[in-house]
Parts: structure tokens; sequence; C-alpha cells
């Protein structure tokens, strides 16, 4: 019955094999948007909508810091396997290009790493790329449209003696909102291009911001 269900998921983590995650959290889109400048708490909630995603719903956390030139995360996700519940833990990190301040585009480059292990069947998730952030003239709001193409890399080990793993190209985007009081909204769509199936799914979270001294004008 244990070699079943082990079997069970490792067939379910190969359908979601490039299904990531909030800040390459599982079960959620890999959230690569520019940081505000201080500490960010925020959660996120996220659905698959294809067959591919495996239409699950999930649910994470996390702490982001954002300094003048880079940031960094870490966190953890609640992820609904139909036969298993699955907790990934995962982080990431941001450096900003040195662009002039005038410019209304931010670019940084990308990278993460997210890892889960249940019932004896472990998943390793690595996303890397290029984030687009755009700043949009507002007065009191802070809106910031983002994409983030990637190259992601996969590893499952089912705990059979074989593991198996596989790099594809994928990308999400969204837009972050923030309040002048520190809270702020987000919602981010992922993409992941497999062959035979490519997973896509949606998030809507929430964060709150606490400015640090020193922490700078961030993005």
């Amino acid at each position: 019955m244990k070699a079943v269900a082990r079997f069970s998921l490792a067939a379910l983590a190969l359908g979601l094999v490039a299904a990531p995650a909030s800040a390459q959290l599982l079960g959620l889109p890999v959230v690569f948007a520019p940081a505000s400048a201080g500490i960010t708490i925020g959660g996120m909630f996220g659905r698959g909508l294809n067959d591919a995603s495996g239409k699950a719903n999930s649910a994470g956390g996390m702490l982001t810091y954002g300094g003048g030139m880079f940031q960094v995360g870490a966190g953890a996700s609640y992820f609904d396997f139909d036969l298993a519940k699955t907790i990934s833990f995962g982080g990431n990190v941001g450096v900003n290009l040195p662009l002039g301040p005038s410019l209304p585009v931010k670019i940084m480059i990308v990278g993460g790493a997210s890892y889960a292990s249940k019932n004896g069947v472990k998943n390793l998730f690595i996303p890397a790329g290029v984030t687009f952030g755009f700043n949009v003239p507002s007065t009191s709001v802070a809106v910031t449209p983002w994409v983030s193409p990637q190259i992601r890399y996969s590893r499952v080990d089912p705990g059979t003696g074989t593991t198996f793993s596989g790099t594809d190209f994928g990308g999400s985007g969204g837009v972050s909102i923030g309040l002048p009081m520190g809270v702020g909204f987000d919602l981010a769509l992922d993409y992941t291009n497999v062959s035979g199936g490519s997973p896509f799914l949606v998030g809507a979270g929430i964060h709150y911001t606490i400015k640090t001294p020193g922490s700078g004008a961030g993005m």
C-alpha cells in the first residue's frame, strides 16, 4: 500500500514538475516582483487553471527584504495534492541592474529554489531569469506591473532509485499595488512550456511593508 501511495505521489509530482510557486513555493506562481524597500510580509492563495496544473489549491507566505540594489526572500507553501497534502520551502534573490533613476523600468537578475518531500517523494524546483518592472506614475498609490521570463529546472526523486529531471522555458507576470500605509495587493499568472501539458497558474495575495532605516528607495 505504501508503494502504491509513493508511486501515485510521484506521478502527481511529475505531472506538476514544472508547476512552480510564490517565489518558487510549490503550487503557487513564481513571484519575482520587484520588492519595496524594507521588510515585506506577504501571503498568497493560488489555483491551477488547467488539467496540467492539477487544478489544485495552494497557499503560502513569504518574508522579503528589499534594499537599494538587491532583494532576498524566504517562505513556505501548503499544496493540496489529491492524495496527500504537501508543504514546500523556498527562497529567492534578485539583483537590480544599475540603470538610470529617470528610466520608467527596473531590470533584475532573479533566481530561486523550492523543495518538498512527502512519503519518500522529493521535489526540487529551480527557476532563474530576468524581471522587468515598470513604474506607473501615481501621486500616492504605487502600481508596479512586472513580467519575468525564466529557465526552470525540475527534479523529482520518487524514492525508487530512479530520478526524473528536466529544464523548460516558463514565465510569470503580474501587478503589485502598494498603498501609502504599507498595505499592498498582488496578482500573478504563471506558465511553463512543458511537452504534453503546460501548467497554468493564478495567484492573488496581500502584503504589508515595514520601512527600515537605510533601506533606500528600493524599486
